[in-house]
Parts: C-alpha cells; sequence; structure tokens
C-alpha cells in the first residue's frame, strides 16, 4: 500500500493573554485564520502584602495565591486549545507581546506530536490581519 505525501504549511500564531490567532496557507495558497479568545478578561494585578490580620493567631488571609492559580492553570488550557489547531505544521512562527509567547514556544516543544518542527519566537507589537498575512507570506518565501 502506498503512502501518499501530505504537504505541510508554515503556521504563524499572534498570542497574548486574552487572544490568539492562528493563519496558514492551504494547499490552493490561500490564507486562513482563526482567531481564539481565552475569556480571561484583564489580567487581575495584586497590591502588596496588607496587614489584615484576620486569620487564626494573627495570620493574614489572602485568596491572591489560589487566584493567580487559577488564572495560570485557565491561560494554559488556552494555550493548549490553540496548540490543538495546528494540521500538520512545517514551521510554527510566533508572534506576540510579554510572556505569553514563550509559554506557547514551551508547550509546542513538549509537545510529543509537534517534535522536530522549527518555532521561531520573535516579539511584535498589536497587529492587523494585513501585517500578519505579510508575515506569513515572508515566512512561506
Amino acid at each position: 500500500m502506498k503512502k501518499t505525501m501530505q504537504t505541510k504549511f508554515p503556521w504563524l500564531v499572534w498570542v497574548d493573554h486574552r487572544k490568539a490567532i492562528l493563519m496558514h496557507t492551504d494547499a490552493d495558497g490561500h490564507i486562513l485564520s482563526e482567531e481564539m479568545q481565552s475569556d480571561m478578561g484583564d489580567r487581575e494585578r495584586f497590591h502588596g502584602e496588607g496587614s489584615s490580620k484576620t486569620g487564626l493567631f494573627g495570620q493574614s488571609l489572602s485568596h491572591q495565591k489560589n487566584d493567580q492559580e487559577r488564572e495560570n492553570n485557565h491561560f494554559k488550557s488556552f494555550l493548549k486549545s490553540v496548540i490543538m489547531k495546528f494540521e500538520k505544521p512545517e514551521s510554527i512562527l510566533i508572534l506576540g507581546p510579554g510572556d505569553a509567547r514563550f509559554e506557547l514556544q514551551n508547550m509546542i516543544e513538549a509537545e510529543k506530536t509537534l517534535k522536530g518542527i522549527p518555532v521561531v519566537n520573535k516579539a511584535a507589537d498589536k497587529m492587523t490581519t494585513p501585517m500578519l498575512k505579510a508575515a506569513l507570506l515572508e515566512e512561506v518565501a
């Protein structure tokens, strides 16, 4: 039985903590894009440690650690859903601000199904759809 070669195409991902935009080309050369929302909203900013001694034996009770852990778990599940969208990538270009792109890169490199696929990580500010398409076409060329 003869195996058919499946063509692979480069993917581009723009990611931050609120959304991810995925782009790739199909066999006909059309650029396909998809936008995913994380539903996290704004990241909660915590003030420094306070002196409200409300706990047993004068200890401070703070839900900050639990809230941050919940936020981190939600973000990791969002990144996992982004990774599940990749179909036969040739290479992956990650764009975006902050640490979200590094977390995505680490998760991609840990994924067994994506082993050996080159991942490029570049800092980028907010980008419009035409700017993302130009970056993808530059990656293809």
